[in-house]
């Protein structure tokens, strides 16, 4: 169990955007009283399901225009 500090230092985010994410329940936790805790691998879970996967360029050749021409 990490505290909300190290949390947000692991996602890399402001501790301020870490609350908001929990108040709006985006992120899992554990609340003991007024204490918020996370665990290490929920957090791991959450940060690969944010991954964007870039996108493969297309490398197929393309066909040439061809314009037509008047006889």
């Amino acid at each position: 169990m990490v505290s909300a500090k190290q949390a947000a230092k692991f996602l890399g985010v402001s501790a301020s955007l870490l609350y908001e994410m929990v108040s709006s329940r985006e992120i899992a936790h554990h609340r003991i009283r007024s204490k918020l805790l996370f665990d290490e691998s929920d957090l791991a879970a959450f940060k690969q399901r944010c991954r964007v996967v870039p996108k493969v360029p297309d490398l197929a050749p393309r066909r040439p225009v061809v314009k037509h021409l008047k006889l």
